[in-house]
């Protein structure tokens, strides 16, 4: 009786420590990637600056992103290339990763991560302010 105990035991054990597996496994990764181009010439769009979940104030652009307390925001490089992903709920990938897109002399842009589409590089365009 004792030796089925033991073995009832490992096996809940083993099942219970699968199952925490793979639940803490359930992540889901959400990634935006690619290049901001202005939108008439289709050039490239360098310092365009990029933040999660809205437009960043006029103080926090002045922020010297090099001081180790600034608040979290990027621009694009001289080829207009970003990348931003985080980990989000993997059953549902929800919330969805947003980003906005704002440089001067263009209008803000805001672009969502969609889970059907993978891991696109994508190409942004932005209009500058008063052309449509």
């Amino acid at each position: 009786m004792q030796r089925t105990c033991k073995t009832n035991c490992a096996k809940i054990m083993t099942l219970l420590f699968l199952t925490l597996g793979l639940f803490a496994s359930c992540d889901c990764v959400q990634r935006l990637q690619g290049y901001v181009i202005d939108a008439e010439t289709r050039e490239p769009l360098s310092e365009v600056y990029y933040t999660r979940d809205s437009l960043l104030t006029e103080k926090e652009k002045l922020v010297d992103i090099n001081d180790p307390l600034y608040h979290f925001h990027r621009k694009t490089d001289s080829v207009g290339w970003f990348l931003d992903f985080r980990l989000a709920d993997g059953l549902t990938c929800k919330p969805p990763l947003v980003l906005w897109f704002e440089k001067e002399g263009y209008e803000p842009l805001r672009v969502e991560s969609s889970r059907d589409k993978g891991l696109d590089t994508l190409v942004v365009k932005m209009h500058k302010k008063g052309s449509h």
